[in-house]
């Protein structure tokens, strides 16, 4: 299966490694049970926390917003939720704006993985946005997707599309990019 994703602004605080390709070493087993465990909006606010510190490292500029991108199945919460602690992490100068919607549900990407198929358009996850009005935009925010995972960039790229090509992606965990360098936390390379 070849990409096409040409995301290449999207940061990642970790790489995720998936155990079909080798062992797993200690550390990268937790990274990706993290980022199993903060796409649960039950999810305990102490392991949102961990990953929120690491992501939070990654935001430039000064102020800005961070956007939940809505999951396979339409919700937003735990996204919203990872967000906020990643805002408090930034001391408020990023904003949570929860304004992104899916019109349906769509098959995950692991899912679609794990059966071998492509992962989806971006125009077929649907995203758009339901209240465009919350972003004040005087030409110095960033904008931010806030994301647990980025596994084909296609996600990403819809929400992009959904704001006019505007933000870039913030993740947990990249299954996807082979770029070391795009990577904060040194000792994660693929």
């Amino acid at each position: 299966m070849t990409s096409t994703c040409k995301d290449s602004t999207t940061k990642s605080a970790r790489r995720y490694i998936s155990p079909r390709t080798r062992p797993l070493t200690s550390e990268e087993a937790q990274v990706r049970a993290l980022a199993y465990a903060i796409k649960d909006p039950d999810c305990d606010q102490d392991l949102i926390d961990a990953a929120a510190r690491e992501m939070a490292k990654l935001i430039e500029g000064e102020r800005g917003y961070l956007i939940p991108v809505p999951s396979h199945t339409l919700g937003t919460h735990a996204n919203t939720k990872l967000a906020h602690a990643i805002a408090f992490c930034t001391g408020g100068k990023f904003e949570v704006r929860d304004m992104l919607d899916r019109e349906a549900p769509t098959e995950s990407a692991c899912e679609r993985h794990r059966n071998k198929l492509p992962p989806l358009d971006p125009n077929a996850h649907m995203i758009s946005v339901h209240h465009p009005a919350k972003l004040i935009l005087t030409g110095t925010e960033k904008i931010y997707f806030v994301d647990n995972v980025i596994t084909s960039g296609n996600t990403i790229e819809a929400c992009r599309r959904a704001m006019l090509r505007l933000g870039t992606g913030l993740v947990y965990a990249d299954a996807h990019h082979d770029i070391p360098n795009k990577l904060a936390t040194k000792g994660t390379t693929p």
